[in-house]
């Protein structure tokens, strides 16, 4: 609720028809927020003494330090803790600062104050260098390919007639019969696997020898 409504005017708010307690406290957050904005060195109890020396609660009386906490825990859930400002934030700022500047120099038809902020502006953004080549032509070209050789592997020759024998033997067969070609398969692969492990054995053995 809060989150996707801090931002909106009190018209558009309304529109919604979100209730008036819950307007009165966003435009309240609305304030406190940017109040943080323009003071982000300050701290929590800070903010929480602006809160109650602005605000009042429906008995017309200051909003309890309570109330004006939990504003704070709500603000930083939705914003962050600004106390912890990173550089992103600290360069946004300058951003909001050399446009309100800038907004004030054309209302006082300054022109000598709008070249300047419009140089400074255009200097920290970087508008005067030229952007670098995103280097789209290094991207390696992908070839699709139907052939396993590309990765490495050994083509079965006349693969679909393998496969079409594959699945006419074992559409109406039993599982024993399965179980036995599988068996069959497993005790190949243990021999190779053995056959393999001699060479090495005796590879590292001649080797001894020779050293």
């Amino acid at each position: 609720m809060y989150a996707e409504n801090l931002m909106l005017s009190e018209e558009e708010l309304k529109a919604k028809k979100v209730d008036g307690q819950t307007i009165r406290r966003l435009l309240r957050l609305r304030d406190v927020y940017n109040y943080m904005l323009r003071n982000p060195l300050k701290k929590d109890r800070e903010y929480v003494d602006y809160i109650q020396g602005c605000y009042q609660g429906e008995d017309g009386k200051p909003l309890s330090k309570r109330q004006a906490y939990d504003d704070m825990e709500l603000l930083h859930a939705l914003v962050g803790n600004l106390q912890q400002c990173t550089k992103e934030w600290h360069r946004w700022r300058f951003n909001a600062m050399i446009m309100e500047g800038y907004a004030l120099a054309l209302r006082k038809e300054d022109a000598l104050a709008i070249a300047r902020l419009a140089r400074e502006y255009g200097k920290f953004n970087g508008l005067d260098k030229e952007e670098l080549a995103r280097g789209y032509g290094e991207i390696p070209h992908i070839r699709f390919a139907f052939d396993v050789s590309v990765l490495g592997f050994k083509p079965i020759p006349n693969v679909r007639e393998v496969i079409d024998r594959l699945i006419a033997k074992y559409s109406h067969t039993s599982y024993a019969d399965i179980a036995e070609d599988a068996e069959v398969v497993e005790m190949v692969d243990a021999i190779d696997e053995r056959k393999e492990q001699i060479r090495k054995q005796i590879s590292h053995a001649d080797a001894g020898a020779v050293s």
